[in-house]
C-alpha cells in the first residue's frame, strides 16, 4: 500500500520536531499502532478528532495535513457569485446533497429576487 499525503505529512512535521512516533503518541494522545500505521501506508485516514488532535500537536492545521488547498471568493457581483454556487454538483443543505431540482429551484428563486431588485431599480430611475 502507498504511503498517504497524510502519512508523509505527520512523518516530516514529527520528525522537523525531533519527535519519535512515542513522543506524537503522548502529545495528541491517539494509539501508537494508529499513527504507525498512518505513517506507514497501512491506513490512509484518522477521524476527525483524531485528525484535529494531530494537527494541534504537530502545531498546523487539518488542511496542512492533507495538503487541502484552502480557496478564497471575493463576491463583487451577487448574480455572478451565485452563479458560480450553483455550478457545484457538490451544494448540500442540512448535510444532504441537493438533487438536482433542488439546485434548480433554489438557483430560480435567487434569480428572481435578483431580478426584482433589478426590475425595481430601473423603475426608480
Amino acid at each position: 500500500m502507498n504511503i498517504s499525503t497524510l502519512g508523509v505529512n505527520i512523518r516530516s512535521l514529527r520528525e522537523k520536531k525531533g519527535w519519535s512516533l512515542n513522543k506524537l503518541k503522548e502529545e495528541c494522545e491517539i494509539g501508537y499502532a494508529t499513527l504507525h500505521d498512518i505513517e506507514n501506508g497501512k491506513s490512509q485516514n484518522l477521524n476527525s478528532n483524531n485528525l484535529e488532535k494531530v494537527a494541534k500537536a504537530l502545531e498546523t492545521t487539518v488542511d496542512e495535513l492533507l495538503n487541502l488547498e484552502t480557496i478564497e471568493y471575493h463576491v463583487s457581483d451577487i448574480a455572478d457569485t451565485l452563479d458560480t454556487v450553483f455550478e457545484s454538483d457538490e451544494l448540500r443543505l442540512d448535510g444532504q446533497k441537493l438533487n438536482d431540482y433542488e439546485s434548480k429551484f433554489l438557483k430560480d428563486f435567487f434569480k428572481a429576487g435578483i431580478d426584482r431588485i433589478r426590475k425595481k431599480r430601473d423603475e426608480s430611475k
